[in-house]
């Protein structure tokens, strides 16, 4: 199955849909992925963060336009079938762009029919614990996509758990705690979003699919390769 379109069956809809990314091990390639997909089907698909995002002049989004300003964003007219950037320039780190105005994505949702946005931060590690300060999830949200990578499995925490120093092993047994923990996976999400939880890496780590099907997820999951744009597992 692909990916992509199983995630637009499940949170799009007829459009109008406003999609937070959250996690680790992905979100900025299912950022591209997804979005470039949504565009293909003829929709409008505005990307953006409520936190921080790869810098465009770094990292190719496949985007059509590209602003980093209000003025810009807010004055562009919106067509059927295109994919926009827009977040604005950091001023600390010139690899990063940063969260707009949240009061102005409430605009901008009219505007598009599915705005995609990464809610949190990882630095590249495949599994987070979340801090107070996100995900940064936004009034009006419709679907939570919650990320994690299958690199995790078999390694101690501390390398590969952003917000865990400890040296517990990750395994089936701390992701049924990592799924409780208030602060872990399933942060963010709400009973008034559809919830859907994304296993990457499958092409990667194959081998490690098992462990992860001893665990009870609350939502459904989908065991995948966002590069390979592929379901290996649906649970």
């Amino acid at each position: 199955m692909q990916l992509t379109k199983e995630l637009y069956s499940a949170v799009v809809k007829n459009g109008g849909a406003v999609v937070a990314i959250t996690g680790a091990g992905g979100k900025t390639t299912l950022l591209k992925k997804f979005s470039t997909y949504l565009k293909k089907q003829g929709l409008s698909v505005l990307i953006t963060t409520t936190t921080k995002i790869q810098n465009p002049l770094f990292y190719d989004y496949e985007a059509d336009y590209v602003f980093k300003d209000e003025l810009g964003v807010l004055t562009h007219d919106v067509k059927k079938g295109e994919k926009v950037f827009y977040a604005e320039s950091s001023k600390y780190d010139i690899k990063k762009a940063v969260s707009p105005r949240l009061e102005l994505l409430s605009v901008l949702k009219d505007r598009y029919d599915v705005i995609l946005y990464e809610a949190d931060g990882s630095r590249g590690l495949p599994l987070k614990i979340h801090s107070e300060r996100d995900p940064v999830i936004v009034e009006g949200t419709t679907a939570v996509i919650a990320i994690m990578g299958l690199g995790a499995i078999g390694n101690k925490a501390y390398s590969v758990v952003f917000g865990d120093d400890s040296e517990k092993s990750v395994d089936s047994r701390y992701l049924e705690s990592y799924l409780k923990n208030p602060d872990g996976l399933l942060k963010g999400m709400s009973t008034g979003t559809e919830n859907i939880i994304v296993v990457n890496q499958a092409d990667s780590y194959e081998d490690k699919i098992e462990e992860v099907r001893k665990v009870k997820f609350p939502y459904p999951v989908f065991i995948a390769s966002e590069e390979m744009d592929e379901i290996y597992l649906s649970i």
